[in-house]
């Protein structure tokens, strides 16, 4: 696996013993990794190396750097002390493991490295500026489109109050896990894919119904499984919800971009106004993905323009995807309907040639 060119993974401590534990995982999988005792040495590869694996003695001294978010970081322990490790990865970002007994774990992020990257997918997140924009069914159709052309992808629902994604698509029967299985989610999980209901192509994590299904979702569990679907996923689209929440937090912190669905009137762009204010300091980029009423009182692009953020498209009213949503019949099945070439249009901005490829 340590092939010729390969960037290996980055394991920045001074604990001996922590580093003879991580040795005996990189060894079973022909991984030799590149030691750094040094915090400071760290800034010349943060942004290439593909795992940076993060000892507790040096933690606190890394989050001291500032240095820009990234996904593919893990703070590693002792199976004796893991408060250590938790104590700093909300400081960094970063998912914890222990070990020994996280070594499979561990095992797991870094034989990903002889493929994709850990983390190297694309997380696009969508939010409405009010209620009644059609977040949900925009998300929804994003990732089916992308799916239909060939890109791996992943839907997951943040709105614990939506009353569940899967219902929108017609998947409310489908077995598989929903996020009270995942809540207790943390370090590295392995590939969900298998494990969630799929929906033509999409993997779907839905939240539930029930009013029981548990405490609200963790920071830590949403960026555990965000890290897992990265890793196997080239796209991932949350449905954020409109108030704050920890796990709406950590995806802001997480997604290379996020659309902000704004109703093209007054009202709308009112309101897009306030939830701008809160998102772009917490985001790498934000724009406007318009929502055009039947008898919207702006034109095109012009909610974007007003607030001052660029434009990801325009969502044209379509009766048809009102009606498929009655029937629960997953949007934009059709390629012909105006929400799948919308749909089209939007990836086309937003992700990378490679990615769409």
């Amino acid at each position: 696996m340590d092939l010729p060119g390969a960037t290996p993974p980055v394991v920045v401590t001074a604990d001996p013993e922590l580093l003879a534990r991580v040795h005996a995982v990189t060894a079973t999988l022909a991984v030799q990794p590149r030691l750094l005792d040094q915090p400071a040495e760290v800034r010349d590869v943060w942004a290439s190396a593909p795992l940076v694996v993060v000892g507790p003695d040096l933690a606190a001294a890394l989050a001291s750097l500032r240095l820009p978010p990234r996904r593919g970081l893990l703070v590693v322990g002792h199976d004796e002390a893991p408060a250590a490790a938790v104590r700093h990865s909300a400081g960094l970002g970063a998912a914890v493991l222990t070990l020994p007994s996280g070594a499979e774990a561990l095992a797991d992020a870094v034989s990903g490295l002889a493929g994709r990257s850990p983390g190297s997918g694309r997380l696009l997140a969508l939010t409405g500026a009010s209620g009644g924009v059609g977040t949900s069914t925009a998300a929804a159709a994003l990732a089916l489109v992308a799916a239909r052309d060939g890109t791996r992808a992943a839907l997951v629902d943040l709105d614990e109050r939506g009353g569940g994604l899967d219902l929108l698509l017609g998947a409310e029967q489908h077995e598989g896990w929903r996020w009270p299985r995942l809540s207790g989610a943390r370090g590295f999980l392995g590939d969900l894919h298998g494990q969630l209901p799929v929906v033509e192509g999409v993997d779907v994590l839905a939240t539930a119904r029930l009013p029981d299904s548990g405490a609200p979702l963790t920071g830590e569990a949403v960026g555990a499984v965000l890290l897992s679907l990265l890793r196997s996923h080239a796209l991932v689209v949350v449905d954020l919800p409109r108030e704050a929440t920890a796990g709406a937090a950590e995806v802001l912190r997480r997604a290379e971009e996020v659309l902000l669905v704004v109703r093209a009137d007054v009202r709308g762009v009112a309101a897009g106004r306030e939830a701008a204010r809160l998102l772009v300091p917490s985001c790498a980029a934000v724009r406007v993905l318009t929502r055009h009423a039947r008898r919207s009182g702006l034109a095109g692009a012009a909610a974007a323009e007003a607030l001052g953020l660029g434009s990801a498209g325009v969502l044209p009213h379509d009766p048809a995807a009102l009606a498929a949503g009655e029937r629960g019949e997953p949007p934009a099945r059709s390629d012909r309907s105006v929400l799948a070439r919308t749909a089209r249009a939007v990836l086309a901005q937003c992700l990378p040639a490679e990615v769409r490829a």
